[in-house]
């Protein structure tokens, strides 16, 4: 997995095409067609919007459940001002992960999470 964090971390950023999303005590999207939502729009051309997608819920305990998977803009949902998305592949699960990292965290911290997720998931 590290030449997945490497070449990655090397991309310039406008070409590091991911999302993250941070759900609190939320339901994990874990089967394909599942739906996730976010303040954030994470695209800017209509026509490319499939973006590999970490989705972090930080439970009650504060412990981290993630999931990665790619996903594409689905649509906008105005009366809470979310742009939905759906997931188009199998995501992959990691409950209880051994991670601290959140929406804010830098670049590395969420590309080694990425990388805890593949490299450890069912």
């Amino acid at each position: 997995m590290k030449n997945f964090n490497n070449n990655f971390e090397n991309l310039p950023f406008k070409e590091q095409k991911f999302r993250i999303i941070q759900g609190n005590n939320s339901e994990l999207p874990v089967k394909k067609g599942d739906f996730c939502w976010s303040g954030l729009k994470s695209f800017s051309d209509e026509k490319s919007t499939i973006r590999k997608t970490l989705f972090i819920r930080k439970n009650i305990d504060n412990s981290r459940d993630l999931c990665v998977f790619d996903s594409e803009f689905d649509s906008y949902r105005h009366q809470d001002r979310m742009y939905v998305f759906k997931v188009i592949n199998s995501p992959k699960v990691l409950f209880n992960a051994q991670t601290r990292v959140h929406l804010m965290s830098n670049i590395k911290d969420k590309l080694e999470a990425i990388a805890l997720v593949e490299e450890k998931a069912s």
